[in-house]
């Protein structure tokens, strides 16, 4: 009974270790536009939009190396594997704005990249899943060394009373300005 058990998990992992190395080679092609990257507020200060920050992450350790998590002549060793390829990073959802949403605030933004027109931008953001947080609209505000972003984020009224996970997700929405941006600045409205 335990030698099917033991092939079944064997196989098991096997497919997992394939899925993985298969997800990380597929998000290696990257873009050449420039990012860039805005701060982001403390939790719970003024004018962060209260929207969640991005997950902590943790250190991994070294491919091969072993982890005992209780020493002892009694612990569990087990390797990390190794997986060829590049280090995977999560993957926007790509989404649109949507008017008419109840309960609207300003959601702070984490980057900003410019395309090569000068005036699309890729504007990522990090909020939770829907219908609790979608986004409404995006105002754009034009000034001379400055261009304002501000997203703004609600929930789905049509969706009624729903219980949606505390989940942070990275979503990015493109901006289309009517003007080149021209050297100037990309500022968080909302931070």
């Amino acid at each position: 009974m335990r030698q099917p058990i033991r092939a079944l998990l064997a196989a098991a992992v096997a497919v997992v270790a394939i899925l993985v190395a298969a997800a990380t080679s597929s998000s290696a092609a990257t873009s050449s536009a420039a990012t860039v990257h805005m701060p982001s507020s403390a939790p719970g200060s003024p004018g962060t939009g209260g929207g969640p920050p991005p997950p902590a992450v943790a250190p991994s350790p070294e491919c091969g190396s072993e982890q005992a998590p209780d020493p002892g002549p009694d612990a569990t060793v087990a390797t990390v594997p190794c997986i060829p390829g590049p280090q995977r990073r999560p993957q926007p959802l790509i989404v649109v704005p949507r008017s008419g949403m109840a309960n609207i605030r300003s959601m702070a933004f984490t980057s900003a990249t410019v395309r090569s027109d000068d005036r699309t931008l890729d504007v990522r953001f990090w909020s939770g899943v829907e219908p609790c947080s979608v986004l409404d609209h995006v105002e754009v505000a034009y000034g001379t060394d400055a261009v304002t972003i501000t997203l703004f984020e609600g929930s789905d009224p049509s969706a009624g009373m729903v219980a949606c996970p505390d989940i942070a997700m990275l979503k990015q929405v493109t901006v289309q300005l009517a003007q080149a941006l021209a050297g100037r600045r990309i500022v968080d409205g909302a931070a």
